[in-house]
C-alpha cells in the first residue's frame, strides 16, 4: 500500500474517518508533522501545516480547507463524500506523465453578439482585441500567456451553463471594488455585488454575466491579515 502523509493537526474523530477512507481506497496513511516531511505524497490538512510546508519548500497536495470550512449542515456522511471524492482525484493524478512545455492558455466561446461581446472582454480584459474579422475576435495577453477568442454563434443554441464561469484574478480587495463601480458604469450586468466570502477559497468577490449570461467572477484572494479577520460564522459580507 502505498503510504500517505497527512500533515495538520485535525480532530480526533476526522482523524478516524480520513484513516478509514485511505485504507479503504488502497493507501496507507501516516500522520506527521511538518517539520519531519521532505519527501513522499504528503496532503496538508489545515492552513498552518500549508505555511510551515511552504517555508520549506515542500511539495505537497493541498486539502487545507477541507475541514476548516465545514458548515453548520455538513454531517459525518457529507464529510465521507467530500473525502472520498478528494480521493479520487488524488488516484487520477498521481501517475499522469506530463510533458514539459511553456504553455498558452486558449479559450473560445460562441456569443450571439459579436460587436456587443467584444466590448465586455475588452473592458474584462483591459486590451484592445488582436485581431478581428465578421466571424471572430481575438484577445491576446503576453503577460498572462492568455488567448481568447470570441465566435459567431452560426445560429447554434447557446448553453452558458455548461460552462460554469469565467474568472479574472486581480491583486486586491480595492480593485474587486474598482471593477465594480467601472461596471456599473458601462451598464454592465452585475450578478451579485462585490463582498467578501470564507467558505471554500476566501475570497473577495464580484460577479458578473457577459451579453450572452455567461458568469464572470471578478476575485482576489485574502491577504494574510485580512485571513485574521475571519468570523466565526463565516457569513459572507458585503464591500459596498
Amino acid at each position: 500500500m502505498e503510504k500517505i502523509l497527512l500533515i495538520g493537526d485535525i480532530l480526533d474523530n476526522y482523524k478516524i474517518i480520513i484513516t478509514e477512507a485511505f485504507v479503504k481506497n488502497g493507501f496507507s496513511p501516516e500522520f506527521q508533522s511538518a517539520d519531519k516531511v521532505s519527501t513522499g505524497t504528503i496532503i496538508s490538512l489545515t492552513q498552518k501545516a500549508s505555511r510551515e510546508l511552504d517555508a520549506k519548500n515542500v511539495k505537497y497536495f493541498n486539502w487545507d480547507l477541507l475541514f476548516s470550512v465545514l458548515g453548520p449542515n455538513d454531517s459525518i456522511g457529507d464529510l465521507e463524500a467530500k473525502i472520498e471524492s478528494r480521493i479520487k482525484i488524488l488516484q487520477a493524478i498521481k501517475n499522469v506523465k506530463m510533458p514539459k512545455a511553456e504553455l498558452e492558455f486558449h479559450g473560445s466561446i460562441r456569443v450571439k453578439d459579436l460587436a456587443a461581446s467584444t466590448h465586455f472582454y475588452t473592458w474584462l480584459f483591459g486590451i484592445e482585441p488582436k485581431e478581428w474579422t465578421h466571424r471572430y475576435v481575438t484577445f491576446h495577453r503576453l503577460d498572462t500567456k492568455f488567448n481568447f477568442v470570441l465566435l459567431v454563434s452560426d445560429g447554434k443554441e447557446l448553453h452558458h451553463d455548461t460552462l460554469y464561469h469565467l474568472g479574472v484574478g486581480l491583486d486586491s480587495k480595492d480593485k474587486v471594488i474598482e471593477f465594480f463601480h467601472s461596471a456599473k458604469e458601462n451598464g454592465f450586468h452585475i450578478e451579485k455585488p462585490p463582498r467578501t466570502t470564507w467558505r471554500g477559497t476566501p475570497l473577495h468577490e464580484l460577479w458578473l454575466k457577459d451579453p450572452d449570461g455567461t458568469l464572470i467572477e471578478i476575485y482576489s484572494r485574502l491577504t494574510e491579515e485580512e485571513l485574521k479577520e475571519m468570523p466565526e460564522d463565516k457569513e459572507p459580507f458585503e464591500l459596498t
